[in-house]
């Protein structure tokens, strides 16, 4: 077991741990004001993710007694859980001390959230007006017995729970907010001056349960198992997928968290009839941060720029560009580096492609897709206008698979062939390619490729947000490997043994052994092996117990881990050559990248996939090897970068925690 050897940790702490460091951004005064709020509000998405997928499936580990010991560190699920349920409490209590400081400090600034408490009469009155006119006719109220279950509840949105007066049994009043309903109220004064809609239905709730009278009111978000899995490998996959999400919606709550701690009677309720033990209840101060966004939205112009982050303007790489894209990827390889390089890149070469008469067919693998994609208008003209456009979409793709469903709808009914990926692996992966055929004088048709791999979804959204690498070629090697690629997975038959990508490294067949190959290279060559990764996560026991090895023999492991990282460094006689390095700031770091050796021995990959079992054994994932030496430097240049900030980066210390940095070497 590699816990036994002391240089590895538990992957659920270590997400913990990673979501504390995004906590700390809130508290960190040279971030501006408003994006300071704004990571509270990604901390707790982020925890509510944790307990839906991670906590759910610990305890369905432990439900069925499942005592397999977690070779990393050691842990039963029940001592996993354990753990979790003591840390939690305190990364809730943080939380609400960084957001009592960041409230008062846009106070100071002048964006000012009142609470009911701190209302004139005159105050009282807008709010009651706003209340009965806007808010209360849309509310869906119930009145619910001691022993009725609590109603079906959407876990996108908070509700609002009371214990109510009743002189027979205990009676409950159970209060729906539709999403539609605007988040905030403003109120004339100086600077900008708001009541979040949650509290205005709270001070007014009296009037909504008549005869009855709310005595403990709580609003509070539940989460449960989001595990859905529907087939993929028969005529009926959207109807399995659907099934899947509606039995979702039934499935066993992980965990209640409450703005205030209720009084026994709730308390008792939840229990009851949500199954869950005192542990599972946490209480914190503030619970819903989706107003954040519409905060953002009417924050007046006098104020906004004082207190968020200067607007980021992405290089269109277009601009300037003379002749087409097309043309020029055939004459040379192109990168693009997300955010700094916006999407256009990409979107303009699709647009061609779509339009372009050499061109006989588009494919792509989709996992994620923005809310409007120009994306999908191009493959539908293209596919409207004859182009044969071959679209691998993953609907297993967690919390997006009803908008892949609907994308998958509106695809195939503008003549998009549409597949839903293979049986057992999601498919990961991030490929586009354009194919132009022409007839030969033999009459045989050659087919050449322009192939484009990337390490981030084909989402317009995120594209400015996450850090993302995005390399188009006309590589012929690659583009036959590519080609090879998507034929198998449409013809479900990827992972078929004998199958050959090279010189793409392709998950659940080729990319493990790759890696396990270059590493061991690297460590072959002792002080000399330098080994250079940027990944969200690393938790597969092989890939650690291999760097350990290297590190073992003298090679310089120098990694970029955002999230999860199970390998500890610095550790005698194990990882004392291994320097891990954690970034958190505006932007989210997401691409990956794999580097062997320096010099005229280097060896560079991009990929889709983070170092987990999962993504090497149980989905379809590619890692393209990057050839161009421009290109090659460029990486490099942004992988030093990063592992060399000072300001926002962090390194890991031996027990997991992280320190600000010294300077690195």
């Amino acid at each position: 077991m590699l816990y036994e050897e002391g240089f590895t940790q538990n992957r659920e702490i270590s997400w913990l741990r990673y979501n504390e460091r995004v906590l700390e951004e809130a508290l960190d005064d040279s971030v501006p004001l408003f994006e300071r709020l704004r990571f509270i509000a990604i901390f707790v998405s982020n925890l509510e993710e944790f307990f839906r997928v991670r906590v759910g499936s610990l305890l369905g580990e432990d439900d069925e007694g499942d005592d397999i010991i977690d070779e990393k560190s050691g842990m039963t699920a029940a001592d996993q859980l354990r753990r979790i349920l003591d840390l939690v409490p305190g990364l809730l209590m943080k939380k609400d001390m960084a957001y009592g400081l960041v409230e008062s400090k846009l106070a100071e600034a002048g964006v000012i959230r009142l609470e009911p408490w701190q209302l004139n009469d005159e105050e009282r009155g807008r709010c009651f007006d706003f209340f009965r006119d806007d808010i209360k006719d849309n509310l869906i109220i119930r009145v619910l017995d001691a022993d009725e279950p609590m109603p079906l509840i959407d876990e996108e949105k908070p509700y609002i729970i009371a214990a109510l007066d009743s002189e027979l049994e205990d009676r409950f009043g159970f209060i729906d907010i539709p999403r539609s309903l605007p988040l905030i109220k403003t109120l004339p004064g100086e600077g900008f001056r708001y009541v979040l809609t949650e509290d205005i239905i709270r001070m007014f709730a009296d009037t909504l349960f008549v005869p009855f009278v709310p005595l403990d009111l709580h609003v509070i978000d539940i989460a449960r198992n989001a595990e859905a899995s529907g087939g993929t490998d028969s005529a009926n996959t959207a109807v399995e997928m659907r099934d899947a999400l509606k039995r979702r919606k039934h499935g066993p709550a992980d965990k209640l968290i409450s703005d205030g701690r209720p009084g026994k009677a709730l308390r008792a309720y939840f229990a009851r009839t949500l199954g869950l033990d005192e542990r599972q209840m946490f209480t914190t101060t503030r619970i819903d941060f989706s107003y954040v966004d519409e905060l953002e939205r009417r924050l007046p112009p006098e104020i906004k720029p004082k207190i968020t982050y200067e607007p980021h303007v992405p290089v269109d790489q277009t601009k300037g560009m003379r002749g087409n894209i097309i043309d020029m990827v055939k004459k040379k390889d192109l990168l693009s580096s997300y955010p700094q390089d916006s999407m256009d890149l990409f979107l303009g070469l699709l647009r061609e492609a779509s339009f372009s008469p050499d061109v006989s067919e588009i494919r792509i693998t989709v996992y994620r897709l923005a809310s409007n994609p120009k994306i999908a208008d191009y493959l539908i003209y293209a596919a409207r206008t004859g182009k044969r456009v071959r679209v691998v979409l993953e609907l297993r793709a967690r919390f997006d698979e009803e908008r892949n469903l609907a994308w998958a709808e509106k695809l195939s009914a503008a003549g998009c062939k549409v597949y839903y990926g293979t049986d057992k692996y999601k498919v990961h992966s991030k490929m586009c390619q354009i194919v132009f055929e022409r007839t030969a004088k033999d009459g045989s048709t050659e087919k050449n490729y322009i192939t484009q791999i990337s390490t981030g979804n084909y989402n317009e959204k995120t594209a400015r947000l996450y850090t993302d690498l995005s390399i188009i070629t006309y590589d012929r090697e690659i583009g036959k490997a590519a080609s090879r690629l998507f034929r198998d997975i449409c013809k479900g038959r990827v992972t078929e043994k004998g199958r050959s990508y090279a010189p793409l490294a392709v998950a659940p067949l080729s990319l493990r052994s790759e890696l396990l190959r270059m590493i061991r290279r690297e460590t072959k060559k002792g002080k000399s092996g330098k080994i250079f990764f940027k990944v969200n996560s690393l938790t597969d026991e092989e890939i650690i117990e291999a760097l350990m090895e290297a590190s073992c023999a003298g090679c310089q492991v120098r990694m970029i881990v955002r999230g999860i990282c199970c390998l500890l460094p610095g550790i005698e006689s194990c990882t004392e050559n291994v320097c891990i390095v954690n970034k958190v700031g505006r932007f989210l770091e997401h691409s990956r990248v794999y580097i062997f050796g320096a010099g005229i021995d280097e060896v560079m990959y991009i990929s889709s996939a983070d170092l987990m079992k999962r993504n090497l054994d149980r989905r379809v994932e590619v890692a393209c090897p990057v050839k161009s030496g421009k290109i090659r430097d460029r990486i490099r240049d942004i992988m030093y970068d990063v592992y060399c900030d000072m300001e926002k980066g962090r390194v890991m210390l031996p027990d997991g925690t992280y320190a600000v940095k010294p300077e690195m070497k």
